[in-house]
């Protein structure tokens, strides 16, 4: 017999997320450009964004080059618009970070996807690149302990919305309700696979 589903936030339901959170009033929306590999994934983050956040907007594809509305976004809303991403000569953000006079930031677009494939959208899509670019501050730790990275400093797809956002709009407390939920989403992930599995795979993160 199959496992019951909830299909607002893909997942089993026995992990549904769904009522789990209020949405919390963000001043610049976020959006999200998703690899089609993340849509399922029971250990994706983005998800809890999109439940917590009231102006949030997923997008899905392996290459946005002729994504309507992204390029709609970009026609009408350009001096508006940033991406986050970690690439060499980013703004780098910090809890103090205060933005220029002539940037009127209302969206900001982030990747979801593996680092690899991340990397690959990023680099398909020359319109992003023209887009003032963000990145986060490498001394954040993660607590993404069932997902490998690459090196330290980097965070989840949820994780680094909510850093942002505290940057951007200058409310470095706000958001927390989401990484709350992030939080016992890992626990969940971790009991479930059993703490031996967990150790050996990911011994690491202790």
């Amino acid at each position: 017999m199959p496992r019951a589903f909830c299909y607002q936030c893909r997942r089993a339901k026995v992990t549904c997320l769904c009522g789990r959170i209020e949405k919390q009033p963000n001043q610049i929306k976020i959006i999200v450009l998703q690899h089609p590999d993340e849509t399922d994934n029971a250990k994706g983050s983005s998800i809890i964004a999109e439940l917590g956040l009231l102006q949030y907007q997923r997008w899905i594809a392996e290459d946005f080059s002729d994504h309507r509305e992204l390029n709609r976004l970009l026609a009408e809303h350009k001096s508006e618009v940033a991406i986050l991403y970690p690439v060499v000569g980013a703004i780098e953000l910090k809890n103090e970070w205060q933005a220029p006079p002539e940037l009127s930031l209302k969206y900001l677009i982030v990747i979801d996807a593996t680092w690899r494939k991340a990397k690959k959208i990023w680099q398909l899509q020359p319109q992003l690149q023209k887009l003032p670019v963000f990145k986060l501050t490498n001394k954040q730790i993660s607590n993404y302990r069932i997902r490998k990275v690459p090196e330290d400093g980097h965070l989840s797809t949820v994780e680094s919305i909510v850093a942002a956002l505290r940057a951007l709009e200058s409310r470095s407390q706000a958001y927390q309700p989401l990484l709350d939920l992030f939080a016992e989403m890992i626990d969940f992930q971790i009991k479930k696979m059993g703490k031996m599995t967990y150790l050996k795979n990911y011994s690491d993160k202790e």
